[in-house]
């Protein structure tokens, strides 16, 4: 399908601990889809390291973003996001992207998760959920 080329397969992670190689990230990332790469990125010594894991296809991405952002990896809270690539820098309005933000707490307003995400571009909508299974107190 040839659509499927204008969506990204190539996923950025972060805040890994030191001693996350690899060939522990491909084999936590494979358990979801299978991986083409992965390229970690260390010299930077002040900063964590990071890396870069490429799927073959997008949905397998996708599903590896959704599960792994915010799991730990070593005791540190790994970060997964798109890894933007220079093709997708074509600022174009007509992109809309839907970011699901799970596992908020209560007390995070709206207002805090606007300030979070305004450094990467105007929020169109915002639609805050309740969490599943949560007790209705009334």
């Amino acid at each position: 399908r040839m659509e499927d080329e204008s969506h990204p397969k190539t996923l950025y992670v972060g805040n890994l601990s030191r001693d996350v190689t690899e060939n522990l990230i491909l084999q936590l990332f494979t358990q979801i889809g299978p991986c083409k790469s992965c390229k970690m990125i260390t010299e930077h010594t002040s900063n964590d390291p990071y890396c870069f894991v490429e799927f073959f296809e997008y949905r397998d991405a996708a599903a590896a973003l959704a599960a792994m952002n915010g799991r730990k990896i070593l005791g540190k809270e790994v970060k997964v996001n798109w890894a933007t690539t220079p093709s997708s820098q074509k600022k174009d309005t007509s992109n809309h992207f839907h970011v699901f933000v799970g596992d908020l707490s209560p007390e995070i307003t709206t207002d805090d998760i606007r300030a979070a995400f305004a450094p990467f571009g105007k929020i169109s909508k915002l639609i805050r959920q309740r969490a599943f299974g949560a007790q209705d107190g009334h």
